[in-house]
């Protein structure tokens, strides 16, 4: 497929090919496009497509710019009341990164990312050696941890997964067994999204797997701190 010159957006630099073969960081963005992106096909009324990704830490969006090689512009979104059918919620201010190209989407298709996507989506084949990456992606963006007293004398820490669609995420939980060896879990349902959560050692597991090879692909800084700050706490406890 050719670029159309005819465009604006092509103005903007971006390693038009970076989906086309699998490595860390692809892998990892990649899962992060299954979390906080979307893609939408505008053929009809802008000759091209684009990929948003969304999130609310800067550095983080910019280093996965930086990562595509991409001079694009992040845009602030300041937070807002979004209307739902059962209340009003405040929205998180957040930054958007927009990216025009029909090769990329096409790209992007291939591994089932489609407009309006959040209700459907399945998991993409992923070489087992960067799954590790996906998953660090996808935690980045639609996953939480955080550290909880499970006892008057101890802490536990916890990591669950997010999505719209039920069968991504126990393909995601199949995965996760077979390659972090944890027990396979139930996927839970909970305002109007299904969840899929560790706790304990098996935490630390999945989160030994979405940390292993630490600079070989972008992180969010702040959950790996939690991550981080847990296990330095475990161990000043066994000295």
């Amino acid at each position: 497929m050719r670029l159309d010159f005819r465009g604006g957006h092509n103005r903007k630099t971006i390693n038009q090919d970076f989906f086309k073969k699998w490595s860390p960081q692809m892998a990892y963005v990649l899962g992060f496009i299954f979390a906080d992106g979307t893609v939408e096909d505008c053929r009809e009324s802008s000759r091209t497509c684009y990929l948003q990704l969304t999130n609310n830490d800067h550095a983080l969006l910019d280093e996965i710019k930086k990562t595509m090689s991409s001079n694009h512009s992040l845009y602030f979104r300041p937070q807002k009341y979004n209307k739902f059918r059962n209340g009003s919620y405040q929205c998180k201010a957040t930054y958007n990164l927009r990216i025009g190209s029909k090769l990329i989407y096409e790209d992007l298709s291939m591994y089932g990312l489609t407009p309006r996507k959040s209700l459907k989506i399945r998991l993409p084949q992923v070489p087992d050696d960067l799954f590790g990456f996906f998953l660090r992606g996808y935690f980045d963006g639609d996953g939480c941890v955080n550290v909880y007293k499970k006892t008057p004398d101890g802490l536990a820490i916890q990591v669950v997964f997010t999505c719209g669609s039920k069968l991504f995420l126990c393909e995601l939980g199949n995965i996760i067994s077979k390659l972090a060896d944890v027990k396979n879990k139930n996927i839970f349902s909970q305002s109007y999204a299904f969840r899929l959560r560790y706790v304990a050692e098996e935490a630390v597991s999945v989160l030994d797997l979405i940390y292993r090879d630490l600079n070989k692909s972008p992180y969010l800084r702040k959950k790996f701190n939690i991550y981080s700050e847990y296990q330095a706490s475990k161990c000043q406890i066994y000295r």
